[in-house]
């Protein structure tokens, strides 16, 4: 009988004998290490699995889990240590961004960061009364005002046009409200005030606006990979809720047979799912209750909600007035 050395299993890759001996930590050692240890004997591969000894475990402890040897096997089978391929790694980069609550979130901030400089610059010449520009910009509303502008051009108006007519009616002043959160106000009374203008922007599902361009090219890359997770997830929301016959999505009606006009009536019901989900409404009315609309955020998307349901019923009320299609085929003509 020969002697051998104990060693690793990473020394001992390449190395053959005829008979191996394997010691193997179901709690440490991965599928790819194990491959290696029984297959270095040309005869013989013994593997000696380590148990726990429960007297060896203090009292107050949790007892380790009562695994038979197949399933501490089995542990080890299923970890893996080698290195992700491409595909893989972008698998689970994919599946990271599954959360549709992230995309949302990580949009916003993409969204809002993509627009910084250009809110910076308008005012930064906006029209402010004297001393009044400095607290605007250190406000702790300052993000808010940011919201406000993005608001505001998203339903159709120009910020700066907005800012020149608003600005000089701060109030400045230690008794005064928050400069920022003052014209933040004012910003969206007008938004809710004036009708849509025609500058309206593009909308991730038809409910959040798109940053205006210029954007950078990897800023834009960032927000074009999540606009295309979120409106895949928001379409999926419609499947979901036709499969089990949710109240809100039958309330939207029969989706025409015509592809065209079923492809307009899903994007719009994938704007009311959205919606559904970003603000957590669970009742039968597609958009909730009216009343319970809280904040110019939630108000902006509820009015881009409302049109998804009135271009949903335009379209319904179209397929009506055509009526049901006949195909009309010419007959050859036969001669005398």
């Amino acid at each position: 009988m020969d002697v051998a050395y104990a060693s690793t299993v990473h020394r001992a890759q390449g190395a053959s004998v005829d008979t191996a001996h394997a010691l193997v930590d179901p709690e440490a050692s991965s599928r790819e290490l194990f491959y290696v240890a029984m297959t270095r004997g040309k005869h013989r591969n013994h593997a000696y699995v380590i148990v726990p000894d429960p007297h060896e475990v203090e009292p107050h402890l949790d007892q380790p889990e009562p695994l038979t040897l197949t399933d501490r096997l089995a542990k080890v089978l299923a970890r893996s240590d080698a290195d992700l391929s491409a595909t893989e790694t972008l698998a689970l980069e994919v599946d990271r961004h599954a959360s549709l609550s992230t995309l949302l979130a990580e949009y916003d901030v993409l969204a809002r960061e993509a627009q910084t400089d250009r809110w910076a610059a308008l005012l930064d010449v906006a029209p402010f009364p004297e001393n009044v520009a400095d607290d605007v910009f250190t406000s702790p509303y300052y993000e808010h005002l940011e919201s406000a502008l993005a608001r505001h051009e998203a339903a159709g108006h120009l910020a700066a046009v907005a800012l020149t007519a608003l600005a000089p009616r701060l109030t400045p002043g230690e008794d005064q409200a928050d400069p920022a959160a003052q014209l933040a106000d004012m910003l969206d009374q007008a938004t809710q005030k004036l009708r849509p203008g025609k500058r309206t922007r593009a909308r991730v599902a038809g409910l959040i606006p798109t940053p205006a361009e210029p954007i950078a090219d990897d800023m834009q890359t960032a927000l074009t990979e999540r606009q295309i997770l979120i409106e895949a997830a928001a379409l999926q929301l419609v499947h979901d809720a036709q499969e089990v016959g949710a109240a809100w999505v039958t309330r939207l009606g029969q989706p025409s047979v015509r592809p065209e006009a079923q492809e307009r009536w899903e994007a719009h019901a994938a704007t009311v799912a959205l919606y559904r989900y970003r603000h957590e409404i669970t009742g039968p009315a597609p958009l909730g209750d009216p009343n319970a609309v809280r904040g110019p955020h939630q108000a902006a998307e509820y009015r881009a909600g409302q049109l998804a349901l009135r271009q949903i019923k335009a379209s319904a009320q179209h397929d009506d007035d055509r009526g049901p299609q006949s195909t009309v085929r010419n007959t050859p003509r036969r001669g005398l």
